[in-house]
């Protein structure tokens, strides 16, 4: 028996006997069988194969005959005759041929086609202009072509998708409504919902995409791949919460088919949402947009290019650089939001999970972008530092001695990390914010004649002080402004600025009362 895994590893392919000349599919997650099996052989399979992007399968058999497969819809796409039986095969590493071999130790190339990925479209005179993003070259064939054929429907829907992809969408809802006229078909109603949507015209094209769905001959995988363009395409015109939800009711509905397919569209969406919210400086949403993209499995694969050329046909999308992408641009949103921290740990993760020939291609990106987290992380420790006063270089307080000349032996100061922006800012706002209650007017005594001071202002004159001189005004535990509710502003300012062991004397003053100096 013949076993080939998916390089996902969500699928498992066996190859039958003479009795059972099938392939079958086995979800590795249930173990049980997906689909029907693949019927076509009529002698012992020796030996399947699996294309280097995980979207074909070739297959050897006794009956002479290598079948090329493909996988998202289980259909034959071309047959090759060996002069014997066959005993094995393999594709090229491009996965541009199929090589075989057999009882007349021969070995046979055969080229796989051009359009054996394509599950929709198999534009043959434009298709690599069209990869290759020149769609002038593109659209100029496809005109010769017409004016050849005038009668020939898929054409005009070709040149729709060109034309779209160009955004002149006027002249792609024309050709899309002549193929139609000419006969209907899948491609034609795909490329008017297309049209439809860059017009803005979103009830219309929701129908046309419906229309679509009724020429896909009841076949689950074109079915979800026909429900997948229509997403993109509302998702193209802003209804990004209706191309998000369609997907989430295909994962749903349809588990089994094709998942890798379903979720690179919608890790590709969740980039755009990502660019989108960082252009719009919601930093914090891009970051958590791209995080969700980078974690999937759907972009690791090297081929995937090669495995969706239709989705760069219909709508240009990059997939070869797309999981660099998806990186760099979560670091830049870290890095925006002002977290350079995290910005780092994001780039350190990039450059853990890419190979070497992409890293030597972004160095002088990530270069840069590291020099950029360093001035960030300089500047906020400036920041830092200028909000709280009496903090040495390096962001480490100087605590005063308020035992000076008790113990000289504990002049040195112990450093403590310095506090994070964020943090200080949550420290401060207590102080800043908090009511203060009015004092009750003394009952016999009037107050003494001094100038007014307040707990804050007290605070900052005793961290201005020298060191020999930053005692404790006793004045400030005699006042009836230190009560139970600013115990903890206390206690704050002590962890912050001071010794551990004032802190203790703060909490000391505030429980005991203080009858004459004599006690203290």
């Amino acid at each position: 028996i013949s076993l080939v895994w998916t390089p996902d590893g969500t699928r498992l392919l066996s190859a039958g006997n003479k009795e059972d000349p099938t392939i079958r599919e086995w979800d590795t997650l249930t173990w049980k069988q997906v689909g029907h099996p693949w019927k076509g052989h009529t002698n012992y399979i020796h030996v399947i194969a699996i294309h280097p992007a995980g979207t074909l399968i070739a297959s050897a058999s006794k009956d002479n005959h290598v079948r090329l497969w493909r996988l998202s819809d289980q259909q034959t796409i071309a047959i090759f005759q060996h002069s014997s039986p066959l005993r094995c095969v393999t594709f090229s590493a491009d996965g541009k041929h199929i090589l075989s071999g057999g009882g007349d130790e021969k070995i046979s190339e055969w080229v796989v086609p051009k359009n054996a990925n394509s599950k929709i479209l198999a534009i043959t005179t434009a298709r690599d202009a069209c990869i290759a993003g020149d769609l002038a070259t593109a659209e100029e064939s496809l005109t010769q072509d017409i004016d050849t054929d005038a009668d020939d429907y898929t054409l005009y829907a070709h040149r729709s998708f060109i034309l779209a992809r160009k955004y002149a969408w006027d002249l792609a809802l024309d050709d899309a409504v002549k193929s139609i006229s000419i006969q209907p078909s899948l491609t034609g109603y795909i490329s008017k919902g297309i049209a439809l949507c860059g017009k803005g015209h979103v009830r219309e094209a929701r129908i046309a995409f419906d229309a679509a769905s009724m020429f896909t001959n009841q076949d689950s995988g074109t079915n979800q791949f026909v429900l997948l363009i229509k997403a993109i395409a509302l998702f193209n015109a802003d209804q990004h919460e209706e191309a998000l939800l369609l997907i989430k009711e295909l994962a749903v509905a349809c588990p089994n088919i094709d998942p890798l397919t379903r979720r690179v569209v919608e890790t590709y969406l969740r980039i755009q949402l990502g660019i989108k919210a960082s252009d719009g400086a919601h930093h914090d949403e891009a970051a958590d947009h791209l995080t969700v993209a980078v974690n999937s499995v759907a972009l690791s694969s090297k081929t995937l290019h090669l495995m969706y050329d239709d989705l760069t046909i219909l709508f240009g999308w990059d997939l070869e650089s797309l999981y660099l992408t998806a990186h760099q641009k979560r670091c830049q949103a870290f890095l925006s939001a002002g977290k350079p921290d995290e910005a780092l740990e994001a780039h350190k993760y990039m450059m853990d999970v890419i190979d070497e020939p992409t890293k030597a291609s972004c160095l002088d990106w990530s270069n840069q972008f590291k020099e950029q987290c360093s001035a960030l992380a300089e500047q906020n420790d400036r920041i830092l530092g200028a909000e709280i006063p009496g903090q040495e270089q390096y962001g480490y307080d100087t605590e005063p001695d308020f035992f000076h000349g008790m113990h000289q032996h504990s002049q040195v100061s112990r450093p403590r990390p310095q506090q994070r922006p964020g943090r200080l800012k949550r420290l401060r706002f207590p102080m800043a914010k908090a009511a203060r209650a009015a004092p009750p007017p003394a009952p016999t005594t009037p107050p003494p004649v001094a100038a007014a001071t307040t707990f804050k202002a007290q605070i900052r004159h005793l961290f201005t002080q020298s060191p020999h001189r930053a005692t404790l005004p006793l004045s400030m535990f005699h006042s009836q402004r230190v009560k139970s509710a600013m115990l903890p502003q206390m206690r704050i300012v002590a962890k912050t600025r001071t010794s551990y062991l004032m802190m203790d004397i703060l909490i000391l003053r505030n429980r005991t009362p203080i009858h004459n100096n004599n006690n203290n």
